[in-house]
């Protein structure tokens, strides 16, 4: 059942993306329609998004003008998908808002203190955390996050700084083994070498900092559209629009950062990482 709801998943999306451009549209095109960012539609296309909401296929087909068997075809087949493709692991409202807007942002500036952000995980450091999380089927997790690096390929990427707390890089889902360590420290440094919009800084335990503040998110937008902050606990998730939110999450960041590693520095952290890493491992044939 889940192979079948991978490939209506994959189909849905391609259909959609067809049909847009049969009708002369762009991805920006649909989003005002539906009121929402550039990056849900294509979500939507791509298939990282587990379902199409009723309402919004309504206004996609009206607007690409489908009708007769070909709207009942597709709306048959988002409604088999959403049933098929049901993981029981509903996400915060603030979260779905955070994942839509990544993609429209002309900047995000990040913090994180003991994790690796979705967008710069590599799967092995996925496939982990849904196994510790008892996910049954890591098909629509697994495209889910992979879908947030859409942010690195975008036609016109959002510049995305990031502040990793050293700590980040021993706390490995499941416990800190080589294998993960390296993998993850290498898939860093392919992003890094592969996408020039996004600058990684590492904050190790020695840096002059008073404490170290709980994970946010910034993300800033073009036009009038507002700035906001994320952050997240095991309580709530919150997005503020609020300025003063905003100018003091900033203001933290920026402390954060200038306390951080430069990104070369950053980058010859993370292949001393590796080496150290390597060197240490000891194969299972030798104990």
């Amino acid at each position: 059942m889940a192979e079948k709801a991978t490939k209506r998943l994959f189909q849905l999306g391609r259909e959609l993306r067809k049909a847009r451009e049969r009708a002369d549209l762009t991805q920006h095109d649909v989003a005002r329609a539906l009121g929402c960012g550039q990056g849900k539609i294509q979500k939507i296309e791509d298939s990282t998004t587990e379902s199409v909401g009723r309402d919004d296929l309504e206004v996609i087909l009206d607007l690409c003008r489908i009708t007769g068997q070909e709207r009942a075809r597709l709306t048959a087949l988002a409604g088999r998908r959403r049933r098929g493709n049901r993981t029981g692991r509903k996400q915060p409202v603030a979260f779905e808002r955070l994942l839509d807007a990544e993609a429209d942002a002309t900047e995000i500036l990040a913090w994180h203190q003991e994790r690796i952000p979705g967008p710069l995980q590599s799967e092995h450091y996925m496939l982990k955390q849904f196994a510790l999380d008892g996910v049954q089927n890591v098909v629509p997790e697994l495209r889910r996050r992979l879908g947030r690096a859409v942010i690195f390929t975008v036609a016109d990427p959002p510049l995305y700084q990031v502040v990793l707390s050293e700590s980040s890089l021993h706390r490995m889902p499941g416990g800190r083994t080589p294998a993960l360590v390296v993998d993850q420290a290498e898939h860093l440094l392919r992003l890094c070498d592969t996408h020039e919009r996004l600058v990684l800084q590492i904050l190790t335990f020695e840096a002059d900092i008073p404490f170290a503040e709980p994970d946010f998110t910034i993300l800033s937008f073009a036009g009038a559209r507002a700035d906001f902050a994320y952050n997240e606990n095991l309580i709530s998730t919150r997005i503020s629009t609020a300025q003063k939110v905003v100018a003091n999450c900033r203001a933290k960041w920026t402390q954060l950062h200038q306390a951080a590693l430069s990104p070369d520095d950053s980058k010859k952290f993370l292949q001393d990482l590796v080496a150290d890493t390597r060197a240490g491992w000891t194969w299972p044939d030798n104990e």
